[in-house]
């Protein structure tokens, strides 16, 4: 049985009081989904995502930081990750800014995981845990057209033998919000769709939705979080480190800039608009004058 550890029966009532901090924000997401007091919410998203494979009725919460092991080595922090009740391990990273590595970091994560796992004397090597990664995207990061991408071992055609999957011990999930709408229901249990539309936009959640008790728990849960000064604090300084993620890719956008880095600097403008990042933010980080990004928020309305 999984319990709420506080009380949260008044939040529903609060929540027009101040805007509801966003879930596509990690430090957000991990409150939200990765609290013991609120397995329930989490066993639910893992399901609507799985859709019976496998079907989860409890999960154990993980630590989810892994400290360097040599002095020139880098230090790795999880979003959530959890053992289910079958014994299949599950992380899951929602990602706001495509930094075009998340395949590669996906395999490195399920290979910091397997690491812990020791194999014994006489066992056999199929007794390694079952290890799903799950990203939830805020940006396209394929060029296929589905919302939902899963990504298992295969054998490729070879011109004798079909295509076939290897093995379904490690499997990856790519979800990409912006596709969302482009995908046909029929496509995804509506479970999925509804997390979805939370994770995207909770304030948009119709009132019938809310009559799921997972659902409801969550967004309760989200707008205590969100009047909670500690916790606006730490998303702060997640945001500003968002921000700086932004930096890597902007240009310097000056008297005598070229075409394609004044095309490139609107769109890391458009891109954090799309965000909701302050105006402030996207003059630093994106190099464009208050009117030009005023002129660009007015065009992205309008259109």
């Amino acid at each position: 049985m999984i319990n709420n550890t506080h009380n949260t029966s008044s939040h529903s009532s609060n929540r027009s009081t101040q805007s509801l901090l966003p879930p596509t924000n990690d430090y957000v997401f991990a409150r939200l989904f990765g609290s013991n007091s609120h397995r329930r919410v989490l066993v639910c998203l893992l399901n609507a995502i799985l859709n019976g494979k496998p079907n989860v009725k409890d999960v154990t919460l993980d630590p989810t930081e892994y400290k360097k092991t040599t002095a020139d080595g880098k230090s790795i922090r999880l979003d959530i990750r959890a053992t289910t009740d079958n014994g299949t391990v599950v992380n899951v990273e929602i990602q706001c800014v495509n930094t075009g590595d998340m395949h590669s970091r996906s395999l490195y994560y399920q290979s910091l995981i397997l690491r812990e796992y020791t194999i014994k004397q006489g066992q056999s090597y199929k007794d390694i845990p079952n290890i799903i990664t799950i990203w939830i995207m805020n940006e396209p990061v394929t060029e296929r057209k589905g919302c939902m991408h899963e990504i298992v071992p295969m054998y490729k055609d070879n011109g004798i033998d079909k295509i076939e999957i290897a093995s379904e011990k490690m499997r990856q999930f790519i979800i990409e919000l912006t596709k969302l709408e482009n995908t046909p229901k029929s496509f995804y249990n509506d479970m999925f769709s509804i997390w979805m539309m939370f994770i995207q936009n909770p304030e948009s959640i119709p009132e019938e939705f809310l009559k799921i008790e997972e659902v409801k728990e969550a967004l309760e849960e989200l707008t205590y979080l969100s009047q909670d000064k500690e916790t606006r604090a730490e998303y702060n300084a997640r945001h500003k480190e968002l921000c700086d993620q932004f930096s890597s890719n902007t240009v310097s956008y000056e008297k005598g800039v070229g075409e394609g880095e004044k095309k490139k600097a609107f769109e890391i403008a458009r891109k954090m608009l799309a965000k909701d990042f302050g105006i402030e933010d996207i003059i630093e980080y994106s190099g464009l004058t208050k009117e030009e990004i005023l002129k660009l928020q007015k065009e992205n309305v309008s259109g």
